[in-house]
């Protein structure tokens, strides 16, 4: 059991190493403090639809098993790429790139 902990956890680092967020957002057409904005508002609307979806999961009991706090900090882990993901799609649905990013 304690080694497949060590295992999770050693997966979950290399996960997080995979694509690391970039610094930055940025476009043409927008001040420093509109990108600061708009990032600060699609963080809280992915934040809002991640809460949401795990409300409606744990009204749901999608975890019959209560395995405890393994189960609890994958379920965070997940939840916090979530957020990351739908923010970045969020700035590139408006036009926004990575800051890091290289131009062509």
């Amino acid at each position: 059991m304690g080694r497949q902990i060590l295992v999770v956890i050693l997966l979950l680092a290399g996960c997080s190493l995979a694509r690391p967020e970039p610094a930055g957002w940025e476009r043409t057409d927008a001040t420093p403090e509109q990108a600061a904005n708009d990032l600060q508002a699609c963080r809280q609307t992915a934040q809002a639809k991640v809460d949401r979806d795990q409300l409606v999961s744990q009204d749901a009991g999608a975890d019959p098993t209560s395995q405890g706090t393994l189960a609890d900090n994958l379920s965070q882990y997940d939840a916090e790429k979530r957020v990351k993901a739908m923010t970045r799609d969020c700035m590139i649905a408006l036009d926004y790139h990575p800051a890091d990013a290289t131009t062509p």
